[in-house]
Formats: structure tokens, C-alpha cells, sequence
């Protein structure tokens, strides 16, 4: 069985994660990505901040992991973005055959 994963980072709003969304979707970096609206809590340059931010989610092989982190790095606006793999332990055959699928070949 292969490995997968859920890729999360955050942008300051839809308008700003767009584009990142569409490159990696025309890469095959992932086969699904979901945008929810969140606020962000977290102290940056010493002061406590509280943002408006939009969270993503990745889904995608952890094979390609390397490649998306690299894509996300050189796209994303901020100076140091969330970028966090978490593991999928299980998930339904059809499902995670589908991701195979939706992505770069195997």
C-alpha cells in the first residue's frame, strides 16, 4: 500500500492562494486541495498577532512530498509558511486510488 498525507499551509486570503492552487494542481502535486477560512493565533517578530488567514489542505502522495515543499517554497508570499505533512494512517481503497490516479504517475 502507499503512503499518503495532508499537506497544510495558510494564506492571508483566497485571492493569494489561488494561483499557488492552480500550479500545483496543473503539477499533479496533489489531487485535492481544500481552502477554510480560520484565524490564526501566533506571536511573529515579538509581536502577538490575530489573522484572518485561509487554511489549505493537501491531499496527496507522501512520495511527492519533496516536490510539493519545493513548489510551496518557491510560491508561497510568505517569508516562513506553515508547510506541515500529517501522516494518513488509513483511509477508504477507492479514495486513496483516486489520489493515485489524480497525481504525477506513479
Amino acid at each position: 500500500m502507499r503512503e499518503y498525507g495532508i499537506v497544510l499551509t495558510t494564506f492571508e486570503n483566497e485571492q493569494q492562494a489561488k494561483p499557488v492552487i492552480d500550479e500545483i494542481m496543473r503539477c499533479k502535486l496533489a489531487a485535492c486541495i481544500q481552502e477554510i477560512k480560520i484565524i490564526s493565533h501566533y506571536t511573529w517578530n515579538g509581536e502577538l498577532c490575530h489573522e484572518d488567514e485561509v487554511l489549505v489542505l493537501l491531499k496527496t502522495r507522501k512520495d511527492l512530498y519533496p516536490e510539493l515543499e519545493k513548489k510551496l517554497l518557491e510560491l508561497h508570499p510568505y517569508d516562513t509558511p506553515e508547510i506541515l505533512l500529517v501522516d494518513v494512517e488509513k483511509g477508504s481503497s477507492a479514495y486513496l486510488a483516486w489520489i493515485d490516479n489524480q497525481t504525477q504517475p506513479l
